[in-house]
């Protein structure tokens, strides 16, 4: 990726400065009526400056716990309970969704599994049509356990620490705290293709002893009362106990002002298990910012390249007329990729336009490559066009699915 030059940083930090109340009222629609109407406070107030304090550590690792458990919260509340398996049926392509820049390559199912009663088994049909498909565990300090790509057969989650029964056969994820988060991805490769998705997260079978539903007063409490917390972090979540949602939106607003400068990383260093060896894992800041795009995959998953500036640094603007050029069979992926655009005001797609280009529904040319024009009017050059608002700002993501971690793919630049 091309580093940023200091004038276009700034620049960027601004842009970025200017879409900070629409990135919180995105992340908070999915936490409740209460949570969204404190987003529209901080939409009537004034955004931190370029020059705001730094979140302590402390402050960090609260503000990303404090998120994921009101998203577990919610997500239980909507699945009808914990244990619970939550579908989801069309791609968000509307503008609208709750979760922030999402992906279009898939559909999800998701549960909140409790173990307060015993185990929970998990069981995925055999899938033989070459899909990609995979199952990723978040901890309650949003850490990845275990992820796994085409899985199949029984995976039984258990408590650490309490001796659980567990199925003949059934692979066994060891969870360190009562209530880890089970994320399914499906691929959908056309909209033809969906309803054969549908089918596959009908496949999906959950058992367990209870569903109940989730209530949680003060969720830093509630994560240490319910939850082996690492011991990296303990002292400093224990001293952020009456971490309120004032705190939370102060540290939302710090993670949006610095958000450009992880544009370059990607998702390196943020969705990984807690001892993990990608760089800057163990910066708090990196992980805090992984909750802008809440419960992402660790490198050796999916790389999240997300690019807010052209090849010549200068921030994307539907002004302007942007070509890049990709290889159509990137050195190095072995799964699949995706460009997708979205809005640098709401950090969600474009209502009413096509957002995604992939293996599905282009063909490369003579090169082996191909060329995606951004702009507000159909270039009608033979490129595939990516629709763009005039006079907005945008940025779009390439993802690309188990990556070699040793080379990277590069920015889409001729």
């Amino acid at each position: 990726m091309l580093p940023l030059n200091p004038t276009n940083l700034i620049q960027m930090k601004k842009q970025i400065q200017l879409s900070i109340a629409a990135i919180l009222t995105i992340c908070m629609m999915a936490c409740g009526t209460k949570a969204k109407k404190e987003a529209d406070k901080i939409q009537k107030t004034k955004v931190l400056s370029t020059t705001s304090e730094k979140p302590s550590d402390a402050d960090l690792i609260a503000f990303k716990v404090y998120h994921h458990m009101r998203y577990m919260v919610t997500t239980a509340e909507q699945a009808g309970g914990t244990n619970r398996l939550l579908h989801t049926k069309k791609l968000p392509t509307e503008g609208t969704d709750p979760v922030v820049t999402p992906a279009l390559d898939h559909i999800y199912s998701k549960v909140v599994i409790d173990l307060t009663e015993g185990p929970v088994t998990v069981e995925y049909p055999e899938i033989t049509d070459g899909r990609y498909w995979s199952i990723h565990i978040t901890d309650q300090e949003h850490y990845t356990i275990f992820d796994e790509i085409h899985p199949k057969g029984k995976y039984t989650f258990v408590r650490k620490g309490k001796d659980m029964e567990v199925p003949e056969g059934s692979t066994v994820i060891e969870s360190p705290g009562d209530y880890p988060h089970l994320f399914i991805r499906i691929q959908v490769r056309t909209a033809e293709d969906m309803i054969n998705a549908h089918a596959i997260q009908e496949k999906i079978k959950l058992t367990s002893a209870s569903s109940k539903e989730l209530k949680i007063e003060n969720y830093i409490k509630h994560t240490i009362e319910t939850h082996d917390v690492y011991p990296q972090n303990k002292e400093k979540l224990a001293s952020k106990i009456d971490f309120t949602n004032e705190d939370y939106l102060r540290v939302s607003q710090y993670i949006g002002v610095v958000a450009p400068k992880f544009g370059v990383t990607g998702n390196i260093g943020m969705f990984g298990p807690i001892d993990s060896d990608e760089p800057n894992s163990n910066d708090a800041e990196y992980r805090a910012a992984a909750i802008v795009g809440h419960l992402g995959f660790p490198l050796h998953h999916a790389y999240y390249g997300p690019f807010f500036t052209n090849c010549n640094d200068k921030i994307l603007s539907g002004d302007n007329v942007e070509v890049f050029t990709l290889p159509y069979e990137p050195e190095g992926v072995e799964l699949f990729w995706s460009v997708t655009r979205y809005s640098a005001l709401t950090r969600n797609t474009i209502p009413g336009k096509n957002d995604l280009f992939n293996a599905y529904n282009t063909k490369p040319d003579a090169n082996g490559n191909i060329t995606i024009t951004f702009s507000a009017e159909d270039p009608k050059d033979g490129t595939y066009w990516m629709p763009v608002n005039k006079g907005e700002p945008y940025y779009f993501v390439c993802r690309y699915y188990k990556p070699d971690i040793n080379n990277l793919p590069k920015k889409p630049c001729n």
